[in-house]
């Protein structure tokens, strides 16, 4: 089969044909029809500090995926040969004090597909039953394939009570993108988008946000404290782990108010401790993947009800073997870039 392989350390991947994977009993085989490109990826890609010291070559990437069952192992159950599947990426142990205790998505001896082991960027890939999410015929390939980024955005987003609350999401990536909607549908009452690039914060507009403001050209402290009576905003959903972005957040959340950081740095962060967090008594929650599966039950809640379309946030569509132009899009400021198995390059959506 085909998959796009990250050979050696170094910059670069390469699309080759290697050998198809088979279903142990209590796994299931999938055929990949959509993958989501992620900035992991392109991380990888790059080989940044962060990849160097994680990844370990050769292996396939990509963690968002959708497509459809071709294989259930024979003691699997619930599963059927031509569901539309897409699955949870990270492979928890299930024994740990945090798996036992309802904390999967922190396990400390978690596998992730695409970083740890072989991913969906291929033909075909092996999950674990317990890991793979029907999905709804009417939601389609390009939205289940993007079930992972917006797992990590429902997460977000529910770790802080938005209802009724003013709301600023630094950083309108994919992932912030999908904040800004899912705050809204939520009964966020005004929500502030901050992010340097025009065409992302068009997006926010489309997306729900009341107020865009850009950090380079605009002062977020003041355009946020005139229209929250000087107090600032209740809750800060921090995605683009910039510093500067960071700090800002922590300055214009209200005192008491809730800072959820899913954006990560590549260094440390300098902050005022003090100042910032203590005095103000506001807290500070450190979000990473998905609660499993209580994020994925909300998330097929809310695309059921159609309360929340994630569809304007794909901007982009390319062909697998156009990965590399596929790259170039997510660094030219695109939002969601989906790759297809199955079709020729289409560039923007």
């Amino acid at each position: 089969m085909r998959a796009l392989v990250k050979e050696r350390p170094g910059k670069g991947l390469v699309l080759k044909e290697v050998p198809a994977p088979r279903p142990g009993p209590r796994d299931v085989l999938i055929k990949v029809q959509r993958v989501g490109l992620c900035g992991t990826d392109a991380h990888i890609y790059a080989w940044n500090a962060w990849a160097a010291g994680r990844v370990k070559p050769p292996v396939t990437i990509g963690h968002e995926f959708s497509g459809t069952i071709a294989e259930v192992g024979a003691e699997v159950s619930g599963h059927t040969p031509g569901d539309l599947v897409t699955a949870e990426g990270h492979i928890a142990c299930g024994v740990c004090v945090q798996c036992r205790t309802g904390n999967a998505h922190i396990c400390r001896d978690v596998r992730i597909i695409g970083v740890d082991i072989d991913g969906a960027f291929a033909d075909f890939i092996v999950m674990p039953a317990t890991n793979v999410w029907k999905i709804d015929p009417e939601i389609g390939l390009d939205v289940a394939a993007i079930h992972d980024p917006l797992g990590n955005a429902f997460h977000t987003v529910m770790s802080a009570d938005v209802r009724g609350r003013s709301v600023l999401v630094t950083g309108c990536g994919p992932i912030g993108l999908f904040c800004i909607g899912i705050a809204k549908a939520s009964g966020a009452s005004r929500i502030f988008a901050s992010e340097v690039q025009p065409a992302r914060l068009e997006l926010a507009r489309m997306m729900g946000a009341h107020r865009n403001i850009n950090p380079a050209t605009d002062d977020l402290e003041q355009v946020v404290r005139s229209q929250t009576d000087g107090l600032g905003v209740d809750v800060v959903l921090e995605m683009s782990g910039h510093p500067r972005a960071i700090r800002g957040g922590l300055k214009v959340v209200r005192d008491g108010g809730v800072v959820c950081l899913l954006g990560l740095p590549d260094d440390e962060v300098p902050v005022n401790i003090s100042r910032d967090v203590i005095f103000k008594g506001i807290t500070v929650k450190g979000i990473i993947g998905r609660r499993m599966y209580e994020t994925w039950f909300a998330m097929r809640s809310y695309l059921r009800a159609g309360l929340f379309d994630p569809t304007p946030v794909i901007t982009h569509r390319f062909a697998i073997d156009d990965f590399e132009k596929a790259l170039e899009a997510i660094h030219s400021g695109a939002g969601k870039v989906i790759l297809s198995m199955d079709m020729k390059d289409k560039g923007a959506a």
